[in-house]
């Protein structure tokens, strides 16, 4: 683990950093802060919600109120309420929420502006017209599990469903009836650092073609026309984004007025040959999945968490981590674009079945949130995969057409990721026709698949026929020689118990002679591209449930090589031997 003092230093460098390289179009009122607060159990949004509810107590935006002692592990309806303040009218404000949970409904001055049903997303939403003067902004956030009247999180899921603001609330107005807004900066040539700028507005009427002053990584500007709100343009000096070589860049646009800019990276990802390529290179993923969670914030994780599970991934050896199982904030990215972590983010899913499949509801909010999910993450070089579904049944019809319109939805936003889902029930999988990569879950020796009984070599021919035979399948269902990666795979261990004669499952010890033995059956395997173990630390689940399939003890997930307060188990050691160790896949993509 890294030194928590200078941990701190760092973690609040990250976040100047992060900030300083935001958009800045926008005049941003930041609500994060103390709000007046009032918990209603067992209550839905219809049953309580309204601007004028009566406070009973405060609580701090972010946070989550039932990862709290005073409302732990309760659910219902949080109610909150703060006022701010504008110094001059503005033509438009945009109420921001980088991701809540489960559902909730926004109100300013009264007036509802927006309804949120798309936990972990950050949503945006407009208030129209704001005078001059004191305001005041109300939520009512509900994370009751209503399989009714919640289509995005469902009672089977094996998280927590966190009440609360995750990332944070702020607000961005707009003093002129259109003002520039936003950039999306997309490499089209990592070779001569090609990249098209694509100019995003707010309001109605602004123009298709304009000329703009540009400028990149503080240079002088130069005018460039924009052709259908697009210029392409050369960054001078360029260096390329790499695990290795996290580079960036930002750049400035300047438009009537306004002035935005943009941190991006240049940096393509593609495939070839059974392998996923940077830049052109072949490049092994080795990382892990990574819940959003911690014993005591919740999915309100600070950015010193974040950092600290970054940090601890590259110590390893790691460049990689799948976020489990939903979309990733702004915070997070920033910290990876910046270290030199690759991403797969995915949209919110969880074993889901033909009976989601074809609710209509599910189906439009699914759509919805993977579309916004690409859309938000565009300018973040760390993500090189989008998916969603994790462990769906992908042997279904239904399965197949909501796969392949979630597959349309990522591509439409250009974003040069790669696309996959996990497959956990992969012979019956027909839905990877229009995937980029093939990517599975399995547990040999633990869930399924001929259980361990004796020997480490036991251990070693199991977890090998395992892998084997599932590659077979895809490679015989798929014969496109395209890469498939392991996207979860490990077993679970208890922080702090040993036994190091008999190596006991949920020990540290047959954890880790269990990690090693995986990755050194993955790495002499060609048709592997890469391996998330699960997962980097422990995570919430349900703690008290009666569910066979979520029954969790100490009502968390233990398969972290670190626990949910980043202590080291003996796996880490282990996972860093593994992936430190030089070998033919380990030397793909390096310089």
């Amino acid at each position: 683990m890294i030194n928590q003092s200078v941990g701190r230093i760092i973690a609040a460098a990250v976040s100047m950093l992060a900030a300083a390289f935001a958009p800045c179009a926008a005049r941003t009122v930041n609500l994060d802060g103390t709000w007046d607060f009032r918990f209603d159990e067992g209550k839905t949004l219809e049953d309580v919600a309204s601007p004028a509810f009566e406070a009973t107590t405060k609580i701090v935006v972010p946070g989550c109120w039932n990862a709290m002692p005073r409302w732990y592990d309760k659910h219902g309806t949080g109610q909150y309420r703060r006022r701010f303040s504008l110094d001059t009218d503005v033509a438009d404000a945009f109420l921001v929420v980088d991701g809540c949970g489960l559902r909730a409904k926004f109100w300013v001055d009264g007036r509802e502006v927006g309804f949120d049903k798309l936990p972990w997303s950050r949503v945006e939403f407009s208030t129209g017209p704001l005078k001059a003067g004191e305001h005041e902004v109300t939520a009512a956030v509900d994370s009751v599990v209503d399989a009714k009247k919640v289509k995005m999180f469902y009672s089977h899921y094996d998280f927590f469903p966190y009440g609360g603001f995750y990332h944070g609330v702020w607000l961005e107005t707009q003093k002129s009836p259109v003002e520039l807004r936003r950039l999306i900066v997309r490499t089209r040539d990592y070779r001569t650092g090609r990249v098209e700028i694509e100019a995003q507005f707010a309001g109605s009427g602004a123009p298709e073609d304009f000329e703009a002053q540009v400028s990149f990584d503080g240079c002088a500007a130069t005018p460039v026309k924009f052709a259908g709100r697009r210029a392409a343009l050369e960054v001078p000096s360029f260096k390329t984004w790499s695990p290795d070589e996290p580079n960036l860049h930002f750049v400035a646009v300047s438009w009537a007025g306004r002035t935005v800019r943009q941190r991006f990276g240049v940096r393509q990802v593609g495939t070839a040959g059974g392998r996923i390529t940077l830049n052109g290179k072949p490049i092994y993923l080795k990382g892990f999945g990574r819940h959003e969670s911690h014993v005591g914030f919740g999915a309100a994780t600070p950015v010193q968490t974040m950092y600290e599970d970054v940090t601890n991934v590259k110590e390893m050896g790691g460049n990689f981590i799948r976020g489990a199982h939903y979309p990733q904030c702004d915070q997070f990215l920033d910290v990876c674009d910046e270290l030199g972590v690759m991403v797969w983010e995915e949209s919110l899913g969880w074993q889901n079945g033909v009976k989601h499949f074809t609710d209509p509801e599910f189906c439009a909010l699914q759509t919805e949130q993977t579309r916004l999910m690409a859309r938000n993450s565009i300018n973040h070089p760390c993500v090189v995969i989008s998916g969603f579904l994790n462990e769906a049944q992908f042997g279904a019809q239904s399965g197949r057409k909501l796969v392949d319109e979630l597959i349309g939805a990522i591509r439409a936003e250009d974003t040069g990721h790669l696309v996959a889902y996990a497959c956990s029930l992969w012979a019956k999988d027909i839905c990877n026709s229009n995937t980029d990569v093939i990517a599975y879950n399995a547990y040999p020796c633990w869930y399924t698949h001929n259980l361990v009984t004796g020997s480490n070599e036991e251990m070693r021919r199991n977890i090998k026929s395992c892998h084997e035979e599932i590659i077979r399948h895809f490679r015989k269902r798929y014969p496109d020689g395209r890469p498939i990666i392991v996207s979860e795979s490990g077993v679970k261990a208890d922080y702090g118990v040993h036994d190091p004669r008999g190596r006991t499952q949920f020990s540290e010890d047959f954890q880790a002679e269990y990690e090693r033995t995986m990755l050194e059956v993955l790495f002499g395997m060609k048709d592997v591209a890469g391996i998330a173990i699960w997962q980097l630390a422990d995570s919430r689940s349900w703690v008290r449930r009666h569910n066979a399939m979520i029954n969790r003890a100490y009502g968390m997930n233990t398969g972290g090589v670190f626990d949910s307060y980043r202590r080291p188990k003996l796996a880490s050691k282990a996972v860093r031997e593994m992936f430190r160790r030089p070998g033919p896949l380990h030397d793909q993509g390096k310089k």
